[in-house]
């Protein structure tokens, strides 16, 4: 009987010694990252604008208007400086977050919406808009529509563009609250 090739022995070797190497060089390096974690970007509407540095907000339905200012870091007022309860602050800062993290579930380009009537969007004229200003960025202006079909997307076109969006109905329904709340 002859025993093993001189080659293969090597080659056997040299693989118990790589995958040692491997093993070693993963228990100090540390653990693998996890793919499936990702970091968060923001993929809203409002992304020029931190939700943190809002100092206004409007909100306009046919002729009457809500007008609200940032009181403190964490609290609103109504002009001209009645305060707010939290839960309407919180309906604020929540819609705030939402234009800025939350991404529409589909853009529809001019081309797309081309010899179509704003007014089938509800659009024309808008159910109701929200205007944003913070220091240091252009004002932010956002008229939202009619519901989609299915009742769990909204339609909405950002003052300035040309495309109308449709956004997920959640963003929307903040707003309204606010504009329901006595």
């Amino acid at each position: 009987m002859v025993g093993p090739s001189p080659l293969r022995r090597v080659v056997w070797v040299s693989g118990a010694v790589l995958a040692a190497g491997t093993i070693i060089a993963l228990a100090f390096h540390g653990q693998r990252p996890d793919p499936s974690l990702v970091h968060f970007q923001p993929a809203g509407v409002m992304l020029s604008i931190a939700p943190d540095a809002v100092v206004e907000v409007v909100i306009s339905r046919g002729q009457r208007r809500w007008r609200f200012e940032r009181a403190k870091p964490n609290g609103w007022a109504a002009t001209p400086g009645q305060p707010l309860d939290e839960s309407l602050g919180t309906r604020l800062d929540t819609g705030l977050r939402f234009l800025h993290v939350s991404a529409p579930q589909r853009v529809l380009q001019p081309d797309e919406v081309a010899g179509i009537s704003p007014s089938e969007f509800g659009l024309a004229p808008p159910r109701y808009s929200v205007s944003v200003r913070a220091t240091g960025a252009p004002p932010f202006e956002i008229e939202f529509g009619a519901l989609s079909s299915q009742g769990l997307a909204q339609y909405a076109r950002v003052t300035g563009r040309s495309e109308v969006l449709l956004l997920p109905s959640f963003m929307g329904e903040q707003w309204e609250s606010v504009m329901g709340a006595p």
